[in-house]
């Protein structure tokens, strides 16, 4: 994780010990949790201590996924991928302790200043490599976004980081892994999102692949495909709106069609009409030549201003879904039929035997159906006298 401002003077945290790891000083704090520089005691070595807020630690499906963090990072070794030391739960805090990275985060990056195409190239190749072992390893992130891919070492080291949303694509059942989302409500970063994700259909690897497209938009140009500040919109714009090119939005730099073929194929709607894996991707990357992005003669416009939380992780509600078209409305009655309910009330318990007033009669009153019924009645009556008759004449002396 990595370093950030100094410590409020008031944690109670502070120079205590969780599990092996003393925290020395706050460095970072979200809506979950805190980030602590700490030191590993037995060795020294210093650590990134990840705690979850004390509230929240009583919350079992905070705790679950806090623990699914644990179990992914772990399982994800590689040199592109934040390194966990240890997890554990203590009286005093539930916690994450991973290496110790100084330097920014790529969200950071961009939002300073636009970045030499060179450097997109390379920070995109060493994304790309990580996300290809961890789909390797059944690992879907479900959260790629600059905020979560780290820049250590001024650059020269990127670090994919925060798995917290990832997604099992094959559930290991000892682990008693289960979904930590209920219907009709969808977690993760709507300006990255894939559709499929939106809508909970089908999501594997390649939404993955999507928002890296999306990012991969925003290193080039600044911006991000779809910008709107409420998140219904912007849900809608991943669903049904075709992401703009790259020199509609940089009309001041020349790309070659490589290049924007790539991204149109990593932003495609149908995840089959993307990449089939992030290595095929990375792949197609590195076919890119440095030159494929060239200044032009156009001024460069305004950068876009951002909302406060468009980069957020959220939890997407039901109603929000429905306005971005992602979930069908409440069906109500068509006019017809309201007239129909209306006029033609339902039988209650206590009207059975009862005429109801949508049943067609008769001058007197009765249901033709009644008629019927009793006739037939009569007539099964009529033959079963006439056969038992027979039948004890038939026994007589």
């Amino acid at each position: 994780m990595a370093a950030g401002p100094s410590t409020p003077q008031n944690d109670p945290l502070l120079g205590r010990s969780v599990g092996e790891f003393q925290l020395e000083a706050r460095i970072g704090a979200g809506a979950t949790g805190v980030v602590y520089r700490g030191v590993h005691v037995p060795t020294g070595r210093p650590a990134a201590v990840k705690v979850l807020n004390d509230h929240l630690g009583r919350i079992s499906s905070l705790e679950r996924r806090f623990r699914r963090e644990a179990r992914v990072l772990r399982r994800l070794d590689h040199p592109n991928i934040v390194h966990i030391f240890e997890y554990g739960v203590t009286e005093d805090a539930t916690f994450i302790a991973m290496e110790l990275l100084e330097g920014r985060t790529l969200d950071q990056f961009v939002r300073a200043k636009d970045l030499p195409f060179a450097d997109v190239l390379a920070i995109g190749a060493d994304v790309a490599r990580a996300l290809a072992h961890a789909h390797t390893q059944e690992v879907v992130h479900r959260d790629l976004k600059p905020a979560n891919v780290f820049l250590a070492d001024h650059g020269e080291r990127v670090r994919l980081l925060d798995f917290g949303l990832a997604k099992f694509l094959v559930i290991d059942e000892l682990s008693g892994e289960v979904t930590l989302t209920r219907k009709g409500r969808v977690v993760g970063t709507p300006a990255y999102m894939a559709p499929e994700q939106i809508t909970g259909v089908g999501l594997d690897a390649r939404a993955d692949i999507y928002a890296f497209g999306v990012m991969l938009f925003e290193m080039i140009t600044g911006r991000r495909p779809f910008e709107y500040a409420k998140r219904s919109e912007l849900l809608r714009a991943h669903l049904f709106e075709s992401p703009p090119k790259l020199s509609a939005v940089r009309p001041d730099l020349r790309f070659a069609p490589a290049i924007e073929a790539l991204v149109a194929r990593a932003l495609a709607k149908d995840p089959d009409e993307r990449f089939p894996t992030a290595e095929a991707l990375r792949v197609a990357l590195a076919r890119i030549e440095p030159d494929a992005v060239i200044a032009g003669d156009a001024p460069r416009p305004p950068r876009v201003a951002r909302t406060q939380d468009d980069s957020s992780s959220v939890v997407v509600l039901e109603d929000e879904l429905r306005e971005a078209g992602a979930m069908p409305a409440p069906t109500a009655p068509a006019p017809a039929q309201r007239d129909r309910l209306s006029t033609h009330p339902v039988r209650t318990p206590s009207a059975m035997g009862q005429v109801s007033p949508s049943t067609s009669t008769d001058e007197s009153g009765a249901s033709p159906w009644l008629w019927v019924v009793a006739i037939v009645g009569a007539v099964l009556t009529g033959v079963l006298s006439y056969v038992l008759g027979s039948w004890l004449s038939g026994r007589g002396p």
